[in-house]
C-alpha cells in the first residue's frame, strides 16, 4: 500500500533485509551441524561469516537510525520528521559503513574469518593474539557494537527525558488550571 511507502519504513525494509540474510545462514549451520564442521570448506566459512558481519552489523547501525528517525519525531515534532531522501542517505550510509567491515576480514587485510565453536559456524578471528588481530577486533567491537549501542541508548533515553519534562508540564498546567477555577 503506498501508505507503508513512509520515511521511516524504510528503516523497517532495510531491517526486514538484514534479517532475511541472517536468517539465509541457517541451512549453512545446519548443514554444518550434521556434518560435524564445515562441509563447504573455506568458501563456505567466508560466506557464512561474510553474510553474519553484513547482516549484524547492518542491524545494529540500522537500529541506531530507527531510533534517530524516533527521537526526532518525539521530540521535534513539528519539523523532526524524516524524508524519504534523508532515509535513502541513511540507509547508503549504512551499508558504506558495514561493507568494510566483512570485506576486510574476507580478503584478510585487516582481520579474517575463522571456524569458531564445535567448528559450525564462523566469525571474525578473536583467538589470534597478534597486535594487528586484537586492534582489529578492538575496532570492530567499538565501532560495530559500541557505537551504535551508544547512539540507541542516547537517542531513546532522550526520548524518555523528553516524555519526562513534557509530563510534568501538563501536570503543572493542569494545577495552575484548578487554582485557576478555585479562585476566579
Amino acid at each position: 500500500a503506498k501508505s507503508l511507502r513512509t520515511a521511516s519504513n524504510m528503516f523497517v525494509v532495510n531491517l526486514a533485509f538484514c534479517d532475511f540474510m541472517m536468517m539465509l545462514k541457517a541451512p549453512i549451520f545446519i548443514y554444518n551441524s550434521f556434518n560435524r564442521g564445515f562441509a563447504a570448506g573455506i568458501i563456505g566459512c567466508r560466506t557464512f561469516a561474510t553474510m553474519g558481519a553484513l547482516s549484524g552489523i547492518g542491524a545494529g547501525m540500522t537500529n541506531a537510525c530507527i531510533a534517530y528517525d524516533r527521537y526526532t519525531t518525539i521530540t521535534r515534532p513539528f519539523d523532526g520528521k524524516l524524508t524519504r531522501t534523508k532515509s535513502l542517505v541513511m540507509i547508503i550510509f549504512i551499508w558504506m559503513y558495514t561493507i568494510p567491515w566483512a570485506v576486510l576480514p574476507l580478503l584478510e587485510l585487516w582481520g579474517r574469518f575463522v571456524p569458531e565453536g564445535f567448528l559450525t559456524a564462523c566469525s571474525f578471528d578473536y583467538f589470534t593474539r597478534t597486535f594487528d588481530n586484537r586492534l582489529f577486533i578492538g575496532s570492530i567491537f567499538t565501532f560495530s557494537y559500541v557505537f551504535p549501542m551508544t547512539l540507541i541508548i542516547y537517542f531513546y533515553s532522550q526520548i524518555v527525558s523528553k516524555v519526562f519534562s513534557h509530563e510534568k508540564a501538563l501536570r503543572e498546567q493542569i494545577l495552575m488550571e484548578n487554582r485557576t477555577v478555585l479562585f476566579d
